[in-house]
């Protein structure tokens, strides 16, 4: 796997001015160790455009994993570079909490080893980052085996140990039960209270002070008060001792146990530090993906011509602001093209637009300096001096306010300067600026565009929609009213600005008015198609309604014809019986049989024939969306989306009022009619639930809000197909899924009972089930 080479390619102040930290630590909020914090908060942007394309391939593959695949093993990375080189010092041990948290970390590494190794197909940009994560499932389920979650040692943790222990227990209780006599056998007024007590890990009783003669033995302790002593009395004092003997012998076992553990971990030292920069890493990439798809990012593309084309784009800190508050609708998204021939863009306007390729320069706002005795003018200008000298092809420039902080005309000379400067380098800038003079530039200059922030000039606000080709007006004279500026201080404004600057802002504004009145002509003509589709649909329906309705009539008036083509024929035949019966000559029978058939003939062309029937088109789903209401052909209803899987090609849908969802294919949903109302009923429709094999669910990486709704249907579906046990896996972490799960559980109606898992089911990272019959 090729390492990429991380550059910190940009000068401090562009990352300063656009505000790249605050973004850093809104990303990296996102990222679950403390190592990951900490290495989202050292990403600088690279120059290297394969490098950039690298980094945000690795983020799209997590961004797809977290969207539609199985949960992501939880980034819950033990913070443990500090025991690395103390491990590599033959002799050092490992106390119980470091020697858990590697084990910790060599589980995780495991797991995610696993999960990408199983998916290396669809994310092999991944693959290949875990795919040199060395795996020692060995070492990490032995340590489970004998350290256990409360962090104890196992009392089978080695033969020695268990041996100890049960001695240990069976000393202590005997010597228990002798302290206890001693202590019952002495009167009340030799002892403060009846309770047995420890004191330098020894059996003892508290005796008064004043009667301490009459409880011979050793004294361990006195009471604060002073008139207590803590007295371990003569005949008890080797039932003591036996006990300190096997307490230091369990002691120096465990000390052995976790020296042997020490040594196996120091034995793939190398491994387990390799294995935790790729955990790291991933913890990083993950935050960014994470960070992505919470404000409905996408992937951008990188290309190598010196151009820039942003379709929808938010300001992530402004998107990030509004999307907290839940206002995310709030952000105008921003649509912005240049490069290739036309490599500078003039914004004016009452507001301005910023944003960022493989090199930028930035120049905004007011740096004015104090300490170095530089005005705000002379710290644009120290700024743009650096980019003149260092601006290319391959550079974007952005520049805020250009040629403002000193004299109007002098500021405009300077920034028509420049900007032609910059043009002649091929640089692609975009410089907002109020001067008149720069909108005449842009407007007359091959290269340059005019670009403005749209106004509404009926209610005096912007409406952040940028506008390509047209110069924007200051629309100082409308602002100053709408913020209370006294009605004859404008007009007096007004008659100071002069004629001719009077004019070209009106002739500005005259452009944005019809500007706007165009858009809002469009706006009701589209307004109009979708009406007039709209009634195209409900006519079409209609008339099919109507055509069904004139089938249902002639196949009525068919059956009625055919009716009475019988009667007449049952009819026909009596009369010519009778009239043989009454030996009518051969001549009358053959001349009224003539006429039946005549008769027939003409009742039979008369009648309606039966029209084709028209075959019910069903309308394919489009894309699936969440909410979308579908006809689900394999159980006959109407159901709405709850989720999309696998890419849309499948979706997790709930009918009517169930609980419960089910996951059907694409291909079996139709998009859904508006059914014709009928007389009012309630039809109840009890739908079983598909059957089911695996008795596993994994949950890790979900909080509980998100995961119980997935274990109610996992239930549903093993009680309905006649399965009586279950595994949920939620990994270890913290315990808080494990906890919550257990309550859920106690109070499940399905549920008759539920363990943790043995070690080798997944221990406390597995809570096994047991169902109702």
């Amino acid at each position: 796997m090729k390492k990429l080479s991380f550059q910190k390619s940009y000068n401090p102040h562009v990352l300063q001015v656009l505000e790249f930290d605050l973004v850093r630590k809104i990303v990296s909020s996102f990222a679950d160790s403390e190592e990951g914090i900490s290495g989202v908060s050292e990403i600088t942007p690279s120059k290297d455009a394969e490098i950039v394309r690298a980094l945000l391939a690795e983020a799209g593959e997590i961004m797809m994993a977290l969207q539609f695949d199985d949960p992501l093993p939880g980034m819950s990375i033990q913070n443990i570079r500090e025991i690395f080189p103390r491990l590599k010092v033959r002799g050092s041990n490992l106390n119980i909490e470091e020697i858990a948290a590697v084990a910790d970390n060599l589980e995780l590494a495991h797991e995610i080893s696993q999960y990408f190794e199983q998916r290396a197909k669809k994310y092999p940009i991944v693959f290949q980052i875990t795919a040199v994560i060395a795996q020692h499932p060995d070492i990490y389920k032995d340590i489970r085996k004998i350290i256990t979650p409360d962090l104890e040692i196992a009392d089978d943790a080695t033969p020695e140990l268990l041996s100890i222990r049960r001695k240990l227990q069976r000393t202590r209780s005997a010597l228990r039960k002798m302290v206890e006599k001693k202590l019952a056998g002495l009167p009340d007024d030799v002892i403060s209270e009846r309770i047995v007590t420890i004191r330098d890990g020894r059996h003892v009783i508290p005796v008064r002070d004043s009667m301490k003669k009459r409880v011979p033995g050793a004294v361990h302790d006195r009471s604060q008060s002073g008139k207590t002593l803590f007295i371990e009395p003569l005949d008890t004092i080797e039932g003591n001792n036996n006990v300190r003997e096997l307490e230091l012998a369990e002691k120096v076992e465990i000390a052995r146990i976790l020296a042997d553990l020490t040594e196996r971990i120091a034995s793939v030292v190398d491994d387990i530090e390799h294995n935790q920069d790729v955990l790291v890493r991933l913890d990083v990439i993950t935050a960014k993906a994470r960070f992505g798809v919470s404000v409905e990012g996408v992937i951008p593309k990188i290309n190598d011509e010196p151009a820039i084309t942003i379709v929808n784009g938010r300001h992530p800190l402004l998107d990030w602001k509004f999307r907290k508050n839940g206002n995310i609708k709030r952000v105008v998204p921003l649509n912005i093209e240049i490069g290739n021939s036309i490599r500078t863009m003039v914004i004016t306007g009452p507001n301005t637009v910023v944003f960022a390729p493989p090199e930028f320069f930035a120049d905004i706002g007011d740096e004015q300096s104090i300490e170095n005795d530089l005005s705000t003018f002379s710290s644009h200008m120290k700024q743009i001096v650096t980019i003149l000298k260092e601006a290319g092809q391959k550079t974007l420039v952005l520049l805020d306010e250009l040629g403002g902080g000193t004299n109007p005309s002098d500021g405009e000379a300077i920034a028509l300067a420049v900007l032609t400067t910059l043009s002649g380098t091929g640089a692609i800038t975009l410089a907002s600026s109020h001067h008149d003079g720069l909108k005449v530039f842009a407007h007359e200059t091959e290269g340059v565009v005019n670009a403005s922030m749209e106004f509404d000039t009926k209610n005096h606000m912007p409406t952040f929609a940028l506008k390509r080709g047209v110069p924007g007006s200051s629309y100082a004279f409308e602002i100053a009213a709408r913020m209370g500026m006294p009605e004859e201080v404008l007009k007096e404004a007004e008659s100071i600005g002069g004629g001719e600057k009077k004019s070209l802002e009106g002739l500005i504004s005259e452009m944005e008015e019809h500007t706007h009145l165009a858009k809002k002509e469009r706006e009701s003509a589209a307004s109009e198609r979708m009406k007039m589709e709209t009634v195209k649909v409900e006519y079409e329906e209609k008339l099919e309604e109507i055509t069904a309705q004139k089938q249902d009539m002639l196949s009525e008036a068919l059956a009625e014809s055919k009716k009475i083509i019988e009667d007449t024929n049952r009819s026909m035949e009596l009369i010519i019986k009778t009239m043989r019966e009454k030996e009518a000559s051969h001549e009358a029978i053959v001349k009224a049989k003539s006429n039946i058939r005549e008769i027939l003939s003409i009742i039979k062309e008369k009648s309606p024939r039966t029209p084709p029937k028209r075959k019910k088109k069903k309308k394919p789903v489009g894309k699936l969306e969440k909410g979308l209401s579908v006809w689900v052909e394999s159980l006959g209803t109407y159901a709405v989306v709850e989720d999309i899987l696998s890419g849309g090609t499948k979706a997790r849908i709930r009918a009517g009022k169930s609980k419960a969802t089910i996951v059907v294919e694409k291909k079996n949903l139709s998009a859904a009619e508006t059914p014709q109302k009928k007389s009012t009923q309630t039809v109840i429709v009890k739908t079983p639930f598909p059957k089911v094999t695996s008795q596993e669910i994994n949950l890790r990486g979900m909080t509980f809000d998100e995961a119980q709704d997935t274990l109610d249907i996992f239930l549903d579906n093993l009680i309905t197909s006649g399965l009586e046990t279950a595994h949920i896996i939620h990994g270890k972490g913290t315990g808080a899924l494990r906890s919550k799960i257990g309550k859920y559980l106690d109070r499940h109606q399905y549920v008759e009972s539920w363990r943790l898992g043995n070690w080798n089911e997944g221990s406390f990272g597995v809570t096994v089930v047991k169902l109702k019959k």
